[in-house]
């Protein structure tokens, strides 16, 4: 599941590239979306590795569930 976050987030900013190209009229309002998902990459993939090297990546994970379900 997380390591889903990085690859629908690399997706959706491949789209975007491609919407720029095939709208060049719309460039500039789907630049900082494209700005934005990046931004969200680069956090998600911080997170991914994060986990990956926990000393009890599961104990992590259950953890920032229950506060995600907290918040």
């Amino acid at each position: 599941m997380v390591e889903m976050i990085p690859v629908a987030e690399a997706a959706g900013f491949t789209a975007g590239c491609l919407a720029i190209h095939a709208a060049q009229d719309w460039a500039e309002a789907l630049t900082p979306l494209l700005a934005y998902l990046v931004f969200a990459l680069a956090v998600c993939l911080m997170i991914v590795a994060g986990i990956q090297h926990a000393s009890d990546p599961e104990q992590l994970v259950a953890m920032m569930t229950q506060a995600m379900a907290t918040y």
